[in-house]
């Protein structure tokens, strides 16, 4: 009898999620992989912002950065705001991996980049200019919650 009990102990407790699981993702891991991803966005961020606010460069529905109306972007500057545009993608898709791993999931990455793109998609500025789900531009009209 003892030892069914003991066994039917061990066995739920290894059905139950753990407290880790339950909570979800740290999604502020802090190693130093994902420091330095954090400053290089961040460093990037300040190149990338006044092309948000201009409205040259918006959001798409997927969270990520793109150029609104190529033909109005002078040919000299294409280059350069394509590079700004996939260092973006390239350092977020490392974040994501690096938060996966530090937490001892590399399966999460999809849902880790899911969070933290619908979290950040809604702290976006009054003025900057997103796309909606069939691909058409419009301004923001008020900031999102923090």
């Amino acid at each position: 009898m003892k030892k069914s009990l003991l066994l039917s102990a061990v066995l739920l407790s290894l059905s139950m999620p753990t407290i880790a699981q339950e909570a979800g993702p740290d999604m502020r891991i802090d190693t130093p992989v994902a420091k330095e991803i954090r400053a290089s966005l961040k460093a990037r961020f300040a190149q990338i912002k006044p092309l948000l606010e201009n409205g040259i460069l918006g959001m798409t529905q997927e969270g990520k950065l793109a150029v609104r109306d190529p033909a109005s972007t002078p040919l000299a500057e294409r280059q350069n705001i394509a590079r700004l545009i996939a260092g973006d993608a390239n350092d977020k898709a490392a974040l994501y991996r690096e938060i996966a791993r530090a937490n001892g999931h590399p399966e999460w990455e999809q849902q880790i980049a899911d969070t933290i793109r619908e979290r950040m998609s809604r702290r976006i500025p009054a003025g900057w200019w997103v796309q909606d789900a069939d691909g058409k531009w419009s301004q923001r009209q008020e900031s999102a919650a923090p």
